[in-house]
């Protein structure tokens, strides 16, 4: 799941050249040289194709999105593997692939993931990422704004970027390690996904043995994970910059399923109880007012994402797979405006999901 592919950076960072180890406490290495400011997001091909993921099955369909949408294309992303692989796609469409031994790159239009149709097939090393006798425990893959690609693999809760263009001599050119004791990662040693805004900052949603909990850390990367106080998964982080000029009202806000309580107790109470909502939050964030919701809506999804042009974001539910669009900004109580069936089968229960937009 993605964050919105409808912009990308005109100036890459490669040139940087920040190859660093452990930024998050877990490992060792030189410090990265700063940036002084991020990359300034550029309009990309506008969105036309939303890419709907469920366990290893990826549809394609047309935007705009109707109830009566079918997918134009059904593609098998692993086709020589009994499990389901990570899966990214860039601003541009072009969509990586990663078992737990290989990485592929395939270009549009894409017509197949047979390994034959791939413009690169990487094999995964140590060099990459952590690998272990079955090979890489990759949980998530994302591109950032600038097309560099993410790894997140829960061996050793190690993150490791592979700088745009990748080739096959690429070889992970930072890596962000989570919990390590004494840091503000301590116990976060489960990775579940990560995120980028359009600012290139990385948020990573970690869990420990008793709570998960969305960390931020800003391009450059060169500070470790800080700890945003959410319990937010499947983020989406909507710019204002992302909406169309004619929006007289472009609010940028966080989009998530959010776990906690929606309001402070009154003075001598104990805390409301929790709630399991999906919610919008106002950026930027008020740790004083507290870190509570200002729309939800009684729903599970399992994945997510924006599309500020069109005043709507997409979600998939978590237990059924259905695809619901809504209204962006989300209203208070909201229901989605339309809704499409999941048509993959035993693959729609309770099963791994992604949304991607792109050209």
């Amino acid at each position: 799941m993605k964050l919105s592919f409808v912009f990308a950076c005109a100036m890459s960072v490669a040139a940087a050249a920040l190859a660093i180890s452990g930024c998050g406490g877990g490992g060792s290495g030189p410090t990265p040289v700063a940036i002084s400011s991020p990359p300034l997001p550029t309009p990309t091909p506008a969105a036309n194709t939303l890419y709907v993921d469920h366990n290893g099955i990826l549809y394609q369909y047309a935007l705009p999105l109707h109830a009566q949408s079918k997918p134009l294309r059904r593609l098998v992303e692993a086709p020589s593997s009994g499990l389901p692989p990570q899966i990214a796609v860039d601003p541009y469409g072009k969509i990586a692939i990663a078992t737990a031994t290989t990485l592929r790159i395939f270009d549009p239009p894409i017509v197949s993931f047979a390994p034959a149709h791939a413009k690169l097939l990487l094999t995964l090393t140590p060099a990459i990422t952590a690998i272990g006798p079955a090979g890489a425990d990759l949980v998530d893959i994302e591109y950032d704004p600038n097309d560099n690609l993410w790894l997140l693999n829960n061996l050793g809760a190690d993150i490791t970027e592979l700088r745009a263009p990748i080739s096959k001599s690429s070889v992970a050119a930072l890596s962000i390690g989570f919990g390590a004791p004494g840091s503000k990662t301590a116990g976060y040693t489960t990775l579940l996904q990560g995120r980028f805004d359009v600012n290139a900052a990385l948020y990573v949603f970690a869990a420990s043995s008793t709570r998960t909990l969305l960390f931020k850390i800003g391009f450059p990367y060169a500070k470790p994970p800080s700890p945003t106080g959410l319990d937010v998964g499947n983020a989406d982080f909507v710019d204002s910059s992302q909406y169309l000029p004619t929006n007289p009202n472009p609010v940028p806000v966080i989009l998530g399923q959010y776990n906690g309580p929606l309001h402070s107790p009154p003075p001598g109470q104990p805390p409301p109880p929790p709630v399991d909502v999906l919610a919008q939050f106002a950026v930027p964030l008020n740790p004083v007012a507290g870190l509570f919701p200002d729309k939800t809506a009684n729903t599970i999804v399992g994945a997510l994402i924006g599309d500020p042009p069109r005043d709507a974001f997409y979600t998939l539910d978590a237990i059924t797979g259905r695809l619901d669009a809504w209204n962006l900004p989300m209203h208070d109580k909201a229901t989605p405006t339309l809704s499409v069936p999941c048509l993959a089968g035993g693959n729609c229960v309770s099963k791994n999901e992604h949304l991607f937009l792109a050209p």
